[in-house]
């Protein structure tokens, strides 16, 4: 890549500026420093991250000083504060560290593999002693604690939204097979280890993922997960590196933005309209990218599903360009007029679809299992990597699903909550429509266990959630959904999954 040098007199640094390039190389002191061009990461964390490759590339040494604030600052031409804030954030993860009327040093003994701090061995005299000293944290941890103050946002424990009410769920007959399985004659007298969970189990899924996702894989690649959130955590640890361009949805489900951004990816937004993700944004886009994230069956939370077109594109750039799409299958199960399009797992000819699924809007909390259909490329490190993170699950409640599924009664659930839920959606809307027309737009949505609405209001958002939970009515702001703040005031999910489509009736008046 061409470069062009840019004197700075009087300085300890000089910047060369690529043209056109996606990246600016400094030279301070002895070494180079790299910073990517990044629009969506803040200025900081750029220059952190690039101190950090420094580091880990050797080119700055344990021991040796660090650039001073001042240089990098005067050379970068922006406030010191933005410097010291790339510092406080190295600090943080254990790799410099600042000595009074010294400087700032890169730290003598530096975080080991996979993040963990080498810390030195601690005297017998200090055991018991209370230490001031801030805990050196690993890469994942100072993410996690840079962003400690988003996560109750994302969060809203108090609402089952578009999970199955309790009384309407198939507890029954699951309390039945787990007590079956409960008795240890029942059990298999020789269970082989697999560290991707229970063979029957994942051949009952393969086989009804088939008939109703159109997914095309074996047992061999259904992997199940203790719980539905521990997929992707193990998924971002295998194919993220610092850095990694994600593509994702605007909004967005926020939890799994989370976890992707906790694990260093830098979260490009991707618009969402009438059609799902906007495919051409990212076939357009000059960014290098990792991975994709899409809820492609009901877009979370507009409600949409992505056309037929967009999919075949979106697959057909993934192959091309060797990028990894997650296909978060959310609220595929409830369809109402409209037939279900076929997964994009289904349709991948390229290996570049990693499917997520659990039972979560069947069984709600009576079952914490999840699971997802991985390409080929990834058996081999998936696992290993299960292997080392999550070697069993309990055989009780894997022997109970897989009677669950090869029995029917999963999918004559869905069957009887499908005509149910639809009756449910349809008096809800009537609702809104004949009270509250007025200062009230509903979204079109042709899935899925909510609803989306924007409300005209002079009252803030927290003040009409408020107002709503004294009529007893349950709505969610999208704020947390939107990334870097660009949320749509007034805009409210509202679950129409109630136990009794009477009470929606009298609650909304």
């Amino acid at each position: 890549m061409k470069l062009s040098p840019l004197a700075l007199p009087g300085a300890a640094c000089r910047i060369d500026t690529p043209l056109g390039g996606a990246f600016d190389t400094i030279f301070c002191m002895d070494f180079a420093l790299e910073l990517e061009y990044k629009p969506y990461v803040p200025l900081y964390r750029r220059i952190s991250d690039g101190l950090r490759k420094a580091i880990f590339d050797g080119r700055l040494r344990p021991g040796e000083p660090m650039p001073s604030i001042r240089d990098l600052s005067e050379t970068l031409h922006i406030s010191r504060s933005t410097v010291l804030k790339a510092f406080e954030d190295l600090t943080s993860q254990g790799l410099v560290e600042s000595v009074q009327g010294a400087g700032t040093f890169v730290a003598a003994v530096l975080p080991g593999a996979f993040g963990n701090t080498i810390l030195e061995p601690v005297a017998p005299s200090s055991v018991g002693r209370q230490d001031n000293r801030e805990l050196s944290l690993g890469y994942l941890g100072s993410r996690l604690a840079m962003n400690i103050d988003n996560l109750e946002s994302v969060h809203s424990p108090q609402i089952n939204f578009g999970g199955v009410p309790i009384e309407l769920a198939p507890l029954k007959i699951w309390k039945q097979l787990l007590l079956k399985y409960a008795r240890e004659e029942n059990l298999p007298a020789r269970e082989s280890f697999d560290p991707f969970g229970y063979i029957p189990l994942r051949e009952a899924l393969s086989s009804y993922l088939n008939r109703t996702r159109s997914v095309q894989a074996d047992a061999s690649r259904v992997v199940l997960f203790g719980t539905k959130q521990g997929r992707l955590d193990l998924v971002s640890r295998l194919i993220i590196n610092p850095g990694d361009n994600v593509a994702y949805e605007n909004p967005g489900y926020p939890e799994s933005r989370q976890v992707l951004s906790w694990h260093g990816a830098n979260i490009v937004p991707i618009s969402v309209d009438s059609d799902g993700l906007c495919v051409d944004e990212i076939i357009s886009s000059s960014l290098q990218f990792k991975a994709v994230y899409v809820t492609p069956s009901h877009q979370d939370p507009v409600g949409v599903s992505l056309s037929m077109d967009r999919r075949m594109r979106l697959l057909e750039w993934a192959k091309r360009r060797n990028v990894l799409i997650i296909e978060d299958d959310y609220d595929s199960e409830y369809r109402y007029g409209t037939a279900s399009l076929p997964s994009l797992q289904g349709l991948d000819t390229g290996d570049r679809v990693i499917f997520l699924s659990s039972f979560w809007k069947v069984l709600y909390q009576s079952v914490r299992l999840g699971y997802m259909v991985i390409p080929d490329c990834l058996t081999n490190v998936m696992k290993r990597a299960k292997t080392h993170t999550e070697k069993l699950l309990p055989l009780p409640e894997q022997l109970a699903l897989t009677d669950f599924v090869n029995d029917g009664h999963l999918e004559r659930f869905l069957h009887k909550s499908q005509s149910l839920y639809a009756i449910h959606r349809q008096r809800l809307f009537l609702s809104l429509t004949r009270h509250m027309r007025d200062y009230l737009e509903i979204a079109p949505v042709s899935g899925g266990t909510h609803t989306l609405v924007t409300i005209s209001s002079r009252l803030s958002d927290d003040e009409l959630v408020k107002l709503a939970a004294k009529a007893d009515v349950q709505i969610m702001s999208t704020e947390s959904y939107y990334i870097d703040g660009q949320g749509r005031k007034g805009e409210f999910m509202m679950p129409f999954v109630v136990s009794d489509s009477e009470e929606i009736e009298e609650k909304i008046k």
